[in-house]
């Protein structure tokens, strides 16, 4: 017959010992797998985010400089225009011009000068009553306030 043995507590440590060495094992493996992909992936952000912030930048400064060209000729066609419509009304206010006018209409100097005087303008009534019931105002006489 055999005997019974007695179980020690050693060897179940021993088996976890030897799982977690074969679980690090594992890991280190798969980090060692992945160690020249990470180092790829991070060069190329390392040269791509410098190089998309430049063309970034550069894109913004030619736009920019478009911008302000656009501006200046826009500029130049309103100081032409302005200077061109200055020059109409210095013709069309010019005393030779406004004589061939006045002459044209048989119109001649005042041979006496007078004073008009113009009276004020009346207030207008105040208008009273509904909106669609026009008919429907105070009595001559009395003022809404």
């Amino acid at each position: 017959m055999i005997a019974p043995q007695r179980i020690l507590a050693e060897p179940p440590r021993r088996a976890e010992r030897v799982r977690e060495a074969t679980r690090r094992r594992t890991r280190r493996a798969r980090s060692r797998l992945h160690a020249p992909v990470v180092a790829v992936v991070g060069v190329i952000v390392a040269v791509l985010v410098p190089l998309l912030a430049y063309v970034t930048l550069t894109s913004n400064l030619t736009s920019l400089s478009y911008a302000l060209a656009r501006q200046e000729n826009e500029r130049a066609a309103v100081l032409e225009e302005t200077q061109r419509l200055d020059d109409r009304i210095a013709r069309l206010r010019s005393p030779d011009r406004l004589a061939a006018i006045a002459a044209n209409l048989k119109m001649h100097d005042p041979h006496v000068y007078a004073v008009v005087r113009v009276p004020q303008p009346k207030a207008q009534q105040r208008a009273g009553g509904f909106a669609f019931l026009g008919w429907l105002q105070p009595a001559v006489g009395i003022t809404a306030k």
